[in-house]
């Protein structure tokens, strides 16, 4: 993950990270999150065109890597990752979502620092897919 520059979290990163070390612990917990972020990833699709494509690409990234068929991927890129989905799914984090126009302004901001952080090793592993298929 040597891509990840000296930009700073956004504001609840961190609480998110602590709260998917937990969760990386428990399979079932961790196919409930994966469950809902893409349930309401595709709800706020249009609302996350600008990432969608990334998004689904972590979400792809996470199942193989669950499934143990792609492992080339760093432990703190898929802590990185699983924080941004549970910050993603929290209705109640920085900006609840309920708020009209800036609910989901908050969970951008984390989801496209988790992108940027982390873009070398989706690039690795689009290539992965690829060469799989």
């Amino acid at each position: 993950m040597e891509n990840r520059g000296k930009e700073e979290a956004p504001k609840g990163f961190n609480k998110a990270k602590g709260k998917a070390e937990k969760l990386l612990g428990n399979k079932n917990k961790f196919r409930k999150l994966l469950e809902e972020g893409e349930a309401k990833a595709k709800a706020k699709q249009a609302k996350l065109k600008g990432v969608w494509s990334e998004v689904q690409t972590l979400f792809r990234l996470l199942k193989a890597w669950q499934k143990r068929s792609y492992t080339k991927v760093p432990w703190k890129t898929i802590l990185y990752i699983v924080a941004a989905l549970v910050y993603f799914i929290n209705p109640f984090d920085v900006v609840p979502d309920f708020i009209p126009g800036f609910g989901l302004v908050d969970d951008l901001s984390i989801l496209t620092f988790v992108i940027n952080s982390v873009k070398n090793d989706i690039e690795a592993f689009k290539k992965w897919e690829t060469e799989e298929n």
